[in-house]
């Protein structure tokens, strides 16, 4: 055979493997999509089954094709240099697809930009800290994923399909492509839930919507009930503060201590905090709500009392929220020690965007060394400080985020670190539930070595201190695979303690509802002396006015939640809506009546 037509032979070949080899991955990889609707459960009805058949064909397909054209120029080097490039970015899909499919099992939302940012940005180690088997355990996995793509690139050499058979699994994909587009634009349209709440459930998806198309047209989609407001322009706060600071202001102290479960404030696990709360007139707030089941949605409620949603509008402004500024215009001193980075998630950007020579991170080589590092440079703060000056102090615990704890604490037993590989609805909770409440023991210990430094320096009579949790961690607790938190929006990743030491007023046990948003109206209204009603720059209240909440609002990094009594309602960006109570069993959700007032809330702040 002459050499050119022996090279136009091996290019046809070589073409015909990679047919075989993309075919036989978006096979496997469309199999592996049903467990995303197993995880989240399949939609109802001949239209939902409908969807989902042509969504999974149509969507995951999609990433054979890109798959494919990556590997295209190997097949013009020779069959060596196409295998190579098949078994190398199939792996890199495929692994894609199998790390996607494990976070989404374990906190139903999928890898994006955001989370990849945050794993390897500044806070990336400490953030997400993985025990030594678990890595092995990663290891092995990507070593046998590479090997089954190898095994496949051998296959499709025996597989190959013709020319035909190629062209006839190309138009199967075009047509469920084109079926699934259509079906959601047209679910968009008409606010079908089975159709547009399916589009959060597969990675990366962005099915075509003709709404604003039609709309030019004259045709008016059906309006979604329960739409966040259109927003404009940030106005905030509504009007200018009037505040006159009282002769003898109180020093303001927030204690924060991450991931803290609002069951394990108990004797057994807490003692000097418990002690601390019994002897000392401090107020416990049995059921507080945070305003998110992650840190930056958890951290913003509680300093701006405002819902998440602002949290870009503020960050692009670095723009503080009332509660620091009105602090720095006081003339308070600033006293922020937080164990994690605070420009990972960007707090620099926002809260404490105006404190000058911030303190960005503690130093250690584990969270529970940053967390005494963070505590030793407070307690010289209140050595080295004007005794004249107030300060506004910010402390940050982090070793309950990742159950991380010195060797004197581990009382609870059999206690184990978490591998998220092996994990299921069926693991038994108890080892890694005794691996927490040993970090939240040494959490405590933190906290009485802070009241003690508070005590020695002669301030704590003079200093209003507020403890909380800037979300829940739920430990497989409704048994539904859920490890964490930013999965849902049940009671064990929202119900966090709050406990609030005012010297001079009586401690109390205040058993209705309160949340995050709360927390700043209380601090402007009785530390700061400020007289604006609490909507000026805040949709909370008092934490001591007893008037009932009408709602809470809850947000995740991509969801939000409204909550009325133990009813919740949860908005996607999408437009699917999920109903469930706090222990999350499936309910009618939250009063509708109610949902519009908490909505309106998402502009309340812009003009």
């Amino acid at each position: 055979m002459p050499d050119k037509s022996l090279k136009s032979y091996n290019i046809h070949m070589n073409t015909r493997h990679l047919a075989g080899f993309i075919i036989l991955n978006g096979l496997l990889w469309c199999a592996g999509a049903l467990g995303y609707f197993h995880i989240n459960g399949f939609f109802p009805g001949i239209l939902g089954i409908g969807f989902t058949a042509v969504f999974i064909i149509g969507h995951i397909f999609l990433f054979a094709w890109v798959c494919g054209l990556l590997c295209l120029p190997g097949r013009l080097i020779g069959p060596r240099s196409l295998q190579a490039a098949c078994c190398g970015w199939g792996g890199v899909f495929s692994l894609f697809l199998v790390l996607d499919l494990l976070v989404y099992s374990q906190y139903r939302f999928h890898i994006s930009p955001a989370m990849l940012e945050l794993f390897f940005g500044p806070a990336g180690r400490e953030i997400f800290a993985f025990s030594t088997v678990m890595w092995l355990g990663v290891t092995a996995g990507v070593v046998c994923i590479f090997a089954i793509e190898w095994f496949l690139t051998i296959l499709a050499k025996h597989m190959a399909p013709s020319p035909r058979t190629f062209g006839w699994i190309l138009l199967v994909w075009l047509l469920s492509f084109l079926t699934y587009n259509g079906l959601y634009a047209w679910g968009k349209f008409n606010m079908v839930p089975t159709i547009i709440a399916q589009r959060a459930v597969l990675p990366l998806s962005s099915p075509f919507s003709l709404n604003r198309r039609l709309r030019k047209l004259g045709f008016e989609p059906k309006k979604d009930p329960y739409a966040t407001p259109s927003v404009g322009t940030l106005n905030y706060p509504l009007r200018p503060l009037t505040c006159e600071l009282p002769r003898s202001p109180k020093n303001v102290l927030i204690l924060l201590v991450e991931s803290w479960r609002s069951d394990s404030f108990t004797p057994q696990i807490m003692p000097q905090l418990t002690a601390l709360s019994k002897r000392t007139p401090m107020s416990y707030f049995t059921n507080h709500l945070s305003g998110g089941n992650a840190t930056e949605a958890g951290v913003f409620s509680l300093f701006y009392s405002m819902p998440y949603a602002y949290w870009n509008d503020f960050t692009s402004r670095q723009l503080p929220p009332v509660l620091v500024s009105q602090a720095l215009e006081n003339a308070y001193a600033h006293a922020v020690y937080a164990s994690g980075k605070l420009n990972s998630p960007t707090f620099h950007q926002n809260i404490f965007a105006t404190i000058p020579n911030l303190r960005l991170e503690s130093q250690g080589d584990n969270k529970w060394q940053r967390d005494i590092n963070a505590v030793e440079e407070f307690e010289d703060f209140l050595q080295a400080r004007n005794p004249r000056q107030p300060f506004f102090g910010f402390i940050f615990l982090d070793a309950p985020h990742g159950s991380d704890y010195p060797p004197e604490d581990r009382l609870f037993t059999p206690a184990q670190e978490i591998n998220y590989l092996l994990l299921n609805k069926d693991t038994d909770p108890t080892p890694y539930l005794n691996q927490y409440k040993n970090s939240v023991h040494f959490a405590d210990r933190m906290i009485g070595r802070i009241f003690t430094a508070l005590q020695q320096a002669g301030v704590l009579k003079n200093t209003l201190v507020i403890i909380t949790g800037d979300h829940g961690q739920e430990i497989n607790d409704t048994r539904h695979n859920f490890w964490g938190h930013n999965s849902n929006f049940a009671k064990y990743q929202t119900h966090v303690p709050l406990l609030v030491w005012d010297p001079g007023n009586p401690g109390q046990v205040i058993t209705y509802r309160t949340n995050h948003y709360d927390v700043a109206p209380t601090i402007l209204q009785d530390v700061y002396g400020c007289t604006n009603p609490a909507r000026d720059y805040s949709i909370g209240q008092n934490l001591f006015d007893p008037t009932p909440r009408a709602f809470s609002i809850i947000s995740s990094y991509t969801k939000k939640a409204i909550r009325t009594g133990n009813q919740l309602t949860v908005l996607d960006q999408y437009g699917g809506i999920e109903s469930y109570d706090e222990d999350f069993k499936p309910s009618g959700g939250a009063d509708p009546s109610v949902m519009q007032e908490a909505l309106k809330t998402f502009s309340q702040f812009y003009q």
